[in-house]
C-alpha cells in the first residue's frame, strides 16, 4: 500500500492543484528525456510513475483533509490504473470500498475526493460499493465489473478489507463462474475485433484496442487469471503456463506500446490512442527513428507492426492454452494416419512428435501442401512447432536450397486450392519471410501515405486472393475476359511468384522495380526455375507498374506507345501475366482503389496490345485512308436523320487526331450535336451507367480560356473528371469531351444536375459570372470530412520522348476541390495549348496529365520556357 508523504505546509494545507501540475510535468519531462536514440525511462515504467503519483495525490489529499488511518473503508484503483499503466489522459477509476456500517463515512471521503479531482479536470470513473454488493455484481453476465477487480489495487485505507475482497472473489467468484466468465472474454475479444478491425495491419491502428495492442495482452491476462488463479503473468510463469522468452516478449512490447500511447496522449493534448497519420511521425522520431533510405516514419510502422504481430500471436496461444480441456474431460477425437508422421484429428492438421519437423525441416512446407489438399487447419501444438522452428537454425541456406522444401512450395502455387489462405498463414507464423529473406524485408513494411492501406507483405498475399477469385468464378459476371486469362494461365505458379515478388524491392528504398528485379534471377536459381520463366519473372516485376502507367497517364490512341509496349512484352503469355498481376495489384491496394474506369482503361491497352502481339505483320492505316472510311461508317449510321454531304463537311474539318481517338459510333453522337447546335454553343451527354461515368461532350468557339473555364464549372457542380480530350477544328470551333461522375457513379439518376451546369455555363461563357466564382462558394460551402492524411509537395515532370507531337506533363499534387481548373488555368496562362489531359486519383493524391503544345502547334522543348511552366504549376501550392 502506498504511503502518505510527509508536507511542511500545516497551516495551507495540502495544495492538490501544484502537486498535480509539478508532479505531471516532473513526469512529462522524464518522458521527453533521452539519451542518444534511448529514452532513459521505459513506457512501462513512466506509466507506473504516473500511477504513483495519482496514489499520492490521493493519499495526501486525503491526509490533510483528515480521513487519517482508514478502517473498514478502502480507496481501489481499478482499471489500467489499477494495473499500474496510468497514461497522460487516461481515465481514474476507483472503487470506494466499505463496512456497510460505514455508509456515511464512506458518502462523505467519496463526494470530498471526487469533487477535487474534477476541479482538476481529471476524468474520474468511480463505484461505491461494499464486499457483498461487489461479489453479488461480479456474477453478472456482464463481465465490466468482475474484470475491473482483477485489475484492482490498494491505493489507501483497509488493507484487511481489500484482502478479503480479493479472497472472495478467487475463492468464491472464480471457481464457480470460470467457465462462463471465459466464455464471455473470449465473445468480448471476438467483438473488439469486429469493432477496431481485424487486421493488424490497420493505416491508423488503436495502440489500445486494435489487433496485437494493448487490448490483446489485457485479454490473456484476464482469461488466464480466471482458468488459472493468478494475479498476474509472473504467477503463470511460475505455474509454467507461459515461458520465459514469451513473458519477455510480452512486457517488451507492452513497454512499446506504453511508450506509443503515452506520446500520443501528449502530442493530442487529451487522451488519444490512434496512431493517426498527423502523429506518426513525430512518434517516429520520438522513438528516435531516422530518415534514410526508408522515411523514419515506415521504420517505425514496420516495427509497430512486427510487435503487434508478436503480440497478437503470443495472446491468442496463451488463450488457447487456457481453452484447452483437461485429458480427463476432453473427448478422444478420430485420427487418421496420413502417412510421414502426419495425422488428422477431426478435421485439424497435426504431427504425431516433435521431431517430425525438427528432424526434418522440409515437413513445414509440407504441412502447408497436405492442409490445403484435405482443406483443414493446423493444431495450435503444429503451428507453434513451425513458429518456433522458423528461425535462422532450422531455415538456413541448405533449407532454401533443399530440392524438396522448392519443389513443395512451387507445387502449393501450381496446384493449391486456397494458395492465399495457407500463404497467409505462413506468414503469420513468420516461416514465408525466413524461407524467403528478400520477400522478409517487406514483411510488416507500412508505406506512409493514405492509398497503401495494407503493409506490403500482406497486400502481396491479396493479389493471389485476387486471382484466386478469378480462378473460381465469382468475378466472372464483371470480369469475364480477365476469368477467362485467368483459367487458360499454364504457368499459375509463375504468376503467384510475381504478386509475392512483385513490391520485393521496396524494402530496399527507392527505385524498388529495379531492385525488386535484380533479386529475381538469384531466387530463381535457388527455387530451380527453369530460364525462360526466370525472365519472364524478372520482366514482370521490372515493368509491374508500365501498364497503370500507359493505361491511366498515357493516351491510349497513340499507336508509337503502344507499338513500343508490344515490342518490349514481347509474348502474348507475357501480356496475359502482365494483365492479370496489374489486375491483382490495383484491386488488391485497398478497398477503394479500383474502379470502372480505371478498368476499362487497362482493358483498352491489353487488347490493342494483345492485337499487335497477334498480327504477324503490324499495318498502320495511313490519316487520309482514316479519315475516308469513319466518313463512310458515320453517314451509315447517320443516314436517316443528317445528309452525307453535312457529315463530310463537319468531319474533313477536324484533325487527324480526332479519328484516333473516338470509335465512329461514338463521332455519330458528336456529329448529332454539332449538327442541332449550329453556330451556337451546346453540349450533349452520354450515359455509361455500367462503368460508372459519362461523357459530357460540349461544342462552342476556341476562345482563351475555354478549357479551363469548362473545368471550373464542372468541379463547381461535384463532378470529378477523369479525362478529357480538346479537339480544335480549321474553323476555330472546338468540341472538348470529358469523362465525369459524380461521387463514384454516373448522373443518370440525378441529370437534374446538367440544368445546373448549363445555368453556370451561360453566365461563365457570357462573362456575368467567373468560374472562380463559382468555385469559391462550393469550396465554402461543401461540409465535408477533412482527414489529417500526409501530404506531399507537388511534383511536375516533363516527358518529350513518349509523344511524337505533344510534350507530356505529369503533375502530381495533394487533391482539392477545383485543382484541375487551376491547373489547366496556370498552363493556360503560360501559353500552352491543351490537346488531351487523363485525371487518376489515389485517395486524396492526384496525378494529372497533360498533352501539350506551344502557340505554334509543336512540342516545348525550350528549357527557360519549360522551367516557367514548372515554376507557374508549383506556385499553385502556396
Amino acid at each position: 500500500m502506498a504511503k502518505a508523504l510527509t508536507f511542511n505546509e500545516p497551516s495551507s494545507g495540502f495544495d492538490l492543484k501544484k502537486y498535480y501540475i509539478e508532479q505531471f510535468d516532473h513526469i512529462k519531462k522524464l518522458h521527453r528525456l533521452k539519451t542518444g536514440n534511448i529514452n532513459k525511462m521505459s513506457g512501462r515504467s513512466l506509466a507506473k510513475r504516473r500511477s504513483k503519483a495519482m496514489d499520492d495525490l490521493i493519499i495526501n489529499y486525503l491526509c490533510y483533509s483528515g480521513f487519517n488511518n482508514l478502517k473498514n473503508l478502502s480507496v481501489i484503483a481499478l482499471g489500467g490504473y489499477g494495473r499500474n499503466d496510468l497514461s497522460p489522459y487516461s481515465d481514474i477509476d476507483l472503487l470506494f470500498l466499505f463496512d456497510d456500517i460505514f455508509i456515511k463515512e464512506a458518502k462523505e471521503l467519496t463526494q470530498n475526493l471526487l469533487y477535487k479531482l474534477w476541479d482538476l479536470n481529471l476524468e474520474v470513473g468511480y463505484s461505491t460499493r461494499t464486499i457483498d454488493e461487489c461479489i453479488q455484481l461480479s456474477f453478472d453476465k456482464d463481465t465490466t465489473i468482475l474484470t475491473s477487480m482483477l485489475d484492482s489495487r490498494l491505493i489507501y485505507g483497509d488493507e484487511i478489507l481489500y484482502k478479503s475482497l480479493n479472497k472472495r472473489l478467487f475463492k468464491e467468484v472464480l471457481p464457480k463462474i470460470s467457465k462462463t466468465f471465459i466464455e464471455n472474454k473470449v465473445d468480448e475479444n471476438k467483438t473488439r475485433i469486429d469493432k477496431f478491425g481485424n487486421s493488424i495491419y490497420m493505416l491508423e491502428p488503436n495502440v489500445k484496442e486494435s489487433v496485437g495492442g494493448l487490448r490483446d495482452i489485457h485479454f490473456a491476462l484476464w482469461i488466464s487469471e480466471a482458468k488459472f488463479k493468478v494475479k498476474n503473468f509472473k504467477e503463470l510463469l511460475l505455474k509454467g503456463i507461459i515461458f520465459k522468452n514469451e513473458l519477455n516478449t510480452l512486457k517488451k512490447n507492452e513497454d512499446f506500446l506504453l511508450s506509443i500511447r503515452a506520446e500520443l496522449h501528449y502530442l493530442a493534448g487529451k487522451s488519444e490512442n490512434r496512431i493517426r497519420f498527423e502523429y506518426q511521425q513525430d512518434v517516429a522520431k520520438y522513438l528516435g527513428f531516422k530518415d534514410s533510405e526508408l522515411k523514419a516514419v515506415e521504420k517505425f510502422m514496420r516495427i509497430y507492426y512486427l510487435r503487434a504481430n508478436q503480440t497478437a500471436e503470443l495472446s491468442k496461444r496463451l488463450i488457447d492454452r487456457c481453452l484447452v480441456k483437461s485429458k480427463s474431460t476432453a473427448k478422444t477425437s478420430k485420427i487418421t494416419d496420413l502417412g510421414g508422421g502426419f495425422i488428422l484429428q477431426e478435421t485439424n492438421l497435426s504431427v504425431l512428435n516433435r521431431k517430425i519437423i525438427q528432424d526434418c525441416p522440409a515437413n513445414m512446407i509440407k504441412a502447408f501442401v497436405i492442409a490445403d489438399k484435405f482443406k483443414c487447419n493446423k493444431t495450435p501444438y503444429l503451428a507453434d512447432l513451425i513458429r518456433d522452428n522458423s528461425n535462422l537454425k532450422s531455415i538456413s541456406d541448405k533449407f532454401r536450397n533443399n530440392d524438396e522444401v522448392n519443389e513443395l512450395f512451387l507445387k502449393l502455387l501450381q496446384s493449391g486450392k486456397h494458395v492465399s489462405k495457407e500463404l497467409f498463414e505462413m506468414n503469420r507464423l513468420r516461416l514465408l519471410g525466413r524461407y524467403i529473406p528478400e520477400f522478409g524485408k517487406i514483411v510488416c513494411m507500412a508505406q506512409y501515405d493514405a492509398y497503401h492501406v495494407y503493409t506490403v507483405d500482406i497486400h502481396s498475399i491479396f493479389m493471389i486472393e485476387e486471382i484466386e477469385r478469378l480462378l473460381s468464378g465469382d468475378l466472372e459476371d464483371k470480369f469475364p475476359l480477365l476469368t477467362k486469362l485467368a483459367k487458360e494461365t499454364e504457368k499459375r505458379e509463375i504468376l503467384y511468384l510475381g504478386c509475392l515478388f512483385h513490391d520485393m524491392g521496396k524494402g530496399e528504398g527507392k527505385n524498388h522495380s529495379r531492385k525488386g528485379a535484380a533479386m529475381i534471377p538469384k531466387i530463381a536459381k535457388r527455387m530451380g526455375l527453369s530460364t525462360q520463366d526466370a525472365e519472364v519473372l524478372e520482366f514482370m516485376v521490372k515493368h509491374h507498374l508500365i501498364m497503370p502507367h500507359f493505361s491511366q497517364r498515357r493516351d491510349l490512341n497513340d499507336e508509337s506507345l503502344i507499338l513500343r509496349f508490344a515490342k518490349s512484352v514481347k509474348t502474348k503469355q507475357t501480356l496475359n501475366l502482365l494483365y492479370l498481376l496489374t489486375f491483382a495489384d490495383i484491386r488488391s491496394v485497398g478497398p477503394d482503389t479500383w474502379s470502372d474506369w480505371k478498368g476499362l482503361l487497362l482493358e483498352d491497352l491489353y487488347l490493342k496490345t494483345a492485337a499487335i502481339l497477334e498480327e504477324s505483320e503490324y499495318r498502320k492505316e495511313k490519316p487520309e485512308e482514316l479519315r475516308k472510311r469513319y466518313i463512310k461508317e458515320v453517314c451509315n449510321t447517320l443516314k436517316d436523320s443528317i445528309k452525307e454531304k453535312t457529315v463530310s463537311k463537319i468531319l474533313n474539318e477536324m484533325p487527324d487526331a480526332y479519328f484516333k481517338g473516338f470509335s465512329p459510333k461514338t463521332v455519330s453522337r458528336h456529329i448529332k450535336l454539332i449538327e442541332r447546335a449550329g453556330n451556337d454553343t451546346d453540349f450533349h451527354v452520354s450515359y455509361h451507367p455500367a462503368v460508372k461515368f459519362d461523357d459530357f461532350i460540349f461544342w462552342g468557339f476556341d476562345t482563351p480560356g475555354i478549357f479551363y473555364k469548362l473545368c471550373g464549372v464542372l468541379s463547381a457542380n461535384g463532378l470529378n473528371i477523369m479525362g478529357a480530350r480538346i479537339t480544335s477544328t480549321s474553323h476555330n470551333r472546338i468540341l472538348d469531351v470529358f469523362y465525369v461522375n459524380k461521387i463514384g457513379e454516373s448522373t443518370i439518376e440525378s441529370k437534374n444536375i446538367w440544368t445546373s451546369v448549363r445555368s453556370d455555363l451561360n453566365k461563365v461563357l457570357s462573362g456575368e459570372l467567373k468560374a472562380k466564382q463559382l468555385l469559391k462558394k462550393r469550396i465554402s460551402s461543401y461540409a465535408h470530412y477533412k482527414k489529417n492524411i500526409p501530404t506531399k509537395p507537388s511534383k511536375i515532370e516533363f516527358d518529350n520522348e513518349s509523344s511524337d507531337n505533344f510534350t507530356i506533363i505529369d503533375y502530381y499534387s495533394h487533391d482539392r476541390i477545383g485543382l484541375l481548373y487551376e491547373v489547366s488555368k496556370a498552363l493556360n496562362n503560360s501559353g500552352c495549348s491543351i490537346n488531351y489531359a487523363k485525371i487518376s486519383t489515389k485517395v486524396d493524391q492526384v496525378s494529372d496529365v497533360f498533352y501539350v503544345t506551344d502557340s505554334n502547334n509543336k512540342k516545348i522543348t525550350s528549357p527557360k520556357k519549360l522551367k516557367d511552366i514548372k515554376e507557374a504549376l508549383l506556385s499553385l501550392d502556396s
